[in-house]
């Protein structure tokens, strides 16, 4: 069995270097949505009954290596939030969308779980 040190060693430097900045976004992203429950003080349990989905389901959620726009907009949308996102280019004035959930339309899970 091949270790991840010998699979990585199959990349170039610069691959290595972007394969470990995504898995620090990766790890930020799993972050975003145990920072907002610790924010707002609401444990996992009332998170899933304001989502409709189990404890688990949550848990899981906040332990996800990838979590969509849409996943965190949910959550925050349950806990009477909005999102605003601004877009940040070179050379270019900044473009910034308020309360995005109203531009995205429907924003609830895709995947129901009520283990």
């Amino acid at each position: 069995m091949i270790t991840l040190e010998e699979k990585l060693q199959q990349f170039t430097p610069e691959e290595r270097e972007q394969i470990y900045a995504r898995a620090e976004e990766m790890k930020k992203e799993v972050l975003i949505l145990k920072a907002v429950g610790e924010a707002t003080g609401i444990s996992q349990e009332e998170l899933a009954d304001r989502l409709e989905l189990s404890q688990s389901y949550v848990s899981r959620l906040e332990h996800r290596t990838n979590v969509t726009i849409n996943t965190i907009l949910a959550v925050v949308k349950a806990l009477g939030g909005s999102i605003d996102i601004t877009i940040n280019l070179p050379e270019h004035e900044p473009v910034k969308f308020s309360q995005i959930e109203t531009m995205l339309g429907s924003n609830e899970l895709s995947t129901r779980n009520n283990d």
